[in-house]
């Protein structure tokens, strides 16, 4: 009997841009991959290519890696790439995927936050995702955390949703965009606009050199008369807390310490406190890819849903800054 021809198992092409803080978490994670793949990894920074090898280095993995190239320049990069994530800062992003869809062939992408600083960006990016026919998702990891995904299930059928985010000095402006999209997520509504601004006229560094904070708060009102309200206090220690509220349920989510307060109607409006934990970044990036790679999707947003929740927050933060004039121009520095 003769033996049939098996073929060879596929060895996929992942790429990396920017290896900071964030991208050499989501390099941690593509240790733990399902399938094998070559990845490739490119920052300017050749202490910040050496800090990513040391987190990769350190991680057992699943063996599917077959090796991982540093480079300097995304012109190194395999001609073909199936999957690309870009996590440079905000103000570098557009280049890097200019630089990298023109010089090459790339199925999908995975984008970190704050996406761009100009609201020009979002139009000029979108023409080149449509004209190489590029897929693309914007990482709000908090889509993909259990405790949000479970008040999602309780929330998706209310008729009104109320979320108000309240802490000390929590980078309103780095972080501001992961409630938004939290928001947009458990409203399932990305038509939202600015309410109001009481944001501080003092305007903070950021981490980041050359980039921004703030504090104060910000208040969206989406199509379906849902509310948000973002507050950071300039003062204090007070823990991040999230609270969601409906007619028919009220949920206290505290981040720091892993721990939910669950109330509804049906059960009486009891209180019951549940614990949860948040995975790391490092946890997660390799579940995005093979859901990208085996079916074309995942459960982050797409590029033009996070295009839609992106541009009231910016305008309101450029507006801010025109308004105390710190800034006369159309860029909103955060990253």
């Amino acid at each position: 009997m003769q033996r049939e021809e098996r073929s060879p198992v596929r060895n996929y092409r992942l790429g990396i841009i920017g290896t900071g803080q964030i991208g050499s978490r989501h390099l941690q994670a593509l240790a733990m991959i399902d399938r094998p793949v070559s990845v490739q990894v490119v920052d300017i920074i050749p202490d910040a290519l050496r800090n990513a090898k040391e987190r990769f280095n350190e991680m057992k993995g699943s063996g599917n890696v077959k090796h991982v190239d540093y480079l300097e320049d995304i012109s190194e990069m395999f001609p073909e790439l199936d999957c690309v994530i870009v996590a440079t800062t905000a103000d570098r992003r557009r280049k890097a995927i200019e630089t990298l869809l023109r010089e090459k062939h790339v199925d999908y992408l995975i984008l970190e936050k704050v996406l761009f600083q100009r609201r020009d960006d979002f139009k000029i990016i979108h023409t080149l995702l449509n004209q190489y026919d590029v897929k693309a998702w914007v990482n709000f990891s908090r889509r993909m955390w259990p405790i949000y995904r479970e008040l999602e299930t309780k929330t998706k059928n209310t008729d009104f949703v109320s979320l108000n985010v309240t802490g000390s000095q929590w980078e309103l402006g780095c972080n501001g965009l992961h409630f938004l999209d939290l928001f947009a997520f458990l409203t399932h509504c990305t038509e939202i606009t600015i309410l109001s601004d009481n944001l501080d006229s003092k305007i903070l560094t950021a981490k980041r050199p050359g980039f921004v904070e703030f504090t104060g708060a910000l208040h969206y009102l989406n199509s379906k008369k849902n509310h948000l309200s973002m507050t950071s206090y300039p003062t204090g220690n007070a823990p991040l807390l999230v609270q969601i509220t409906s007619p028919t349920s009220a949920f206290v989510v505290d981040e720091n310490n892993g721990i939910a307060w669950i109330s509804e109607d049906a059960d009486g409006w009891k209180w019951h406190k549940k614990p949860f934990s948040i995975p790391y970044q490092s946890q997660l990036t390799h579940l995005v890819v093979q859901k990208i790679l085996d079916t074309g999707q995942c459960d982050l947003a797409s590029y033009d849903d996070s295009w839609k929740i992106h541009i009231p927050f910016l305008e309101a933060l450029s507006a801010h800054l025109r308004k105390i004039n710190y800034s006369e121009g159309d860029i909103c520095p955060i990253t």
